[in-house]
């Protein structure tokens, strides 16, 4: 019985001595639970990296005018865009289609006649007539290189009215990799 109480009691103040080590130097803990779980990066079993930045920030923006179509875009790369803010200049319901577009010459920020054919994603916006809609990207609308009707491949992010013809203002935010 003697013994049995002697071990109780010991055991009772080794777990008490470790938490109060616990509480009085967290840093230590932290330390050791650091050093018995450690990831190391070696040729036989990688670890993926990210960059913590997405990478350059973007903005680009268009004045649509009529049925003819514009584009922005940094050329090359991948463009994410992750709000697209579109304002109505006029008194009508305005259709505004935003799409990859396909080039026939030239760079993006071209209006209409570089802007031959559209790519996926595509997105068919209706805008209320003098209001401004803001079109957010949980996660980002991916814009890829297209190879255009020039055969060279642009990353280029085009936007038109083909429908409703007007005045729209489009502003495009996202960034570049």
């Amino acid at each position: 019985m003697k013994f049995t109480k002697w071990v109780v009691m010991g055991s009772g103040g080794v777990i008490l001595a470790l938490l109060s080590v616990v509480l009085i130097s967290p840093k230590a803990v932290h330390a050791l639970a650091a050093a018995l779980v450690q990831v190391t990066n070696t040729t036989a079993n990688p670890v993926p990296t990210a960059p913590a930045v997405p990478g350059t920030p973007f903005f680009g923006r268009m004045f649509l005018s009529g049925t003819s179509a514009q584009s922005v875009g940094p050329g090359t790369g991948t463009l994410g865009v992750t709000q697209i803010v579109i304002t109505s200049l006029d008194s009508t319901v305005d259709q505004v289609n935003i799409y990859a577009g396909a080039l026939s010459a030239g760079t993006c920020g071209g209006s209409g006649s570089n802007v031959e054919a559209a790519y996926n994603p595509f997105l068919i916006v209706n805008v209320q007539p003098n209001s401004t809609l803001v079109i957010p990207a949980p996660s980002p609308l991916v814009f890829t290189p297209q190879d255009g009707y020039d055969n060279v491949n642009h990353t280029c992010l085009a936007a038109g009215m083909p429908v409703t013809g007007g005045n729209v203002f489009v502003s495009v935010n996202g960034f570049i990799n």
